[in-house]
């Protein structure tokens, strides 16, 4: 059945219709909808719309036309359709099955300043298809399908803004470093080592309120510096990326409480979760590994 809507963004009330399953779920910057249709279905749209739209079939392909190309979007290799990239259409057979991918305008365009650090970037251009079978698209792809899975969950972790926030941006920088673009070339440039005092700054910024939700982009804001800049920085300097970082503080912060609680009125389940730590045997693990004793014998040490 053929549908006509001005942009993509229009088309959602109207996909259901058409689909024994769909799901939408959100992440701050990030959509994600599953979708499997029942019969096959054909619409035309004027334009995109205002967001970055990706499919990743996970049963069947569909055709589309979309900038003046005609492609085949599978497993393997899909499109990136762009706002503003004129009109778009699509042809879907019964039984198609995937992940719609939702990206906002300009959480992309932020994103890409901030990665790029040392200037504001022109209108970015997206090659016409996207790699997703093997490299950094496989891995990107393999990353929002475990969050979709997630997602499901009504006591998912993703619905915590400590885990939220830093999980939505790295979708974003995923993107940009998965797909091909104006600036890809640019972006495996490696960027300087950030100043030690930069450091200093981010470390004092996540050692004052570790249960904030850090992301690097808001670290690196706040230190003056560009995302890659301060990852390089922490990595020379502390031997692990920011967010390393603010785990091995939220872990040591649980240590602490833990040594100081009374074990007949405290539990390791709740001062985990005071510190951000949602999987207890992940938690368990990692107190272990680092201060050689469970969570358990601490607090009644």
């Amino acid at each position: 059945m053929p549908l006509h809507t001005p942009t993509i963004d229009t088309i959602g009330a109207t996909e259901g219709r058409f689909a024994s399953t769909y799901r939408e779920a959100g992440l701050g910057p990030v959509g994600l909808g599953e979708v499997s249709f029942l019969r096959d279905w054909s619409v035309t749209c004027d334009d995109v719309g205002a967001n970055y739209y990706i499919h990743l079939p996970l049963a069947g392909r569909f055709d589309s036309r979309h900038r003046g190309v005609d492609l085949t979007h599978t497993r393997e290799a899909t499109a990136v359709l762009r706002p503003g990239g004129g009109s778009f259409a699509g042809r879907w057979a019964a039984g198609y099955h995937a992940l719609c991918v939702r990206l906002d305008l300009s959480s992309v365009d932020a994103a890409l300043t901030r990665l790029l650090g040392d200037h504001t970037p022109a209108r970015i251009t997206f090659g016409h298809t996207m790699n997703t079978a093997a490299g950094p698209g496989r891995d990107w792809a393999e990353l929002l399908l475990s969050v979709n899975r997630q997602s499901a969950a009504p006591d998912s972790l993703l619905r915590r803004p400590l885990v939220a926030a830093p999980l939505a941006e790295s979708l974003v920088n995923g993107f940009l470093l998965a797909t091909s673009h104006t600036y890809s070339d640019e972006l495996t440039i490696p960027a300087g080592a950030a100043r030690p005092a930069a450091v200093r700054a981010a470390v004092d910024l996540i050692e004052a309120d570790p249960l904030a939700p850090l992301t690097v982009s808001l670290l690196a804001s706040a230190c003056d510096v560009s995302v890659r800049t301060l990852q390089n920085g922490f990595r020379r300097h502390l031997g692990m990326p920011p967010m390393a970082y603010v785990r091995e503080v939220r872990l040591r912060r649980a240590h602490e409480e833990l040594r100081a609680a009374d074990p007949a009125t405290e539990s390791v389940a709740a001062v985990a979760r005071r510190w951000g730590f949602g999987h207890l045997g992940r938690f368990a693990a990692a107190h272990e590994a680092k201060y050689g004793l469970t969570p358990l014998r601490t607090l009644r040490g």
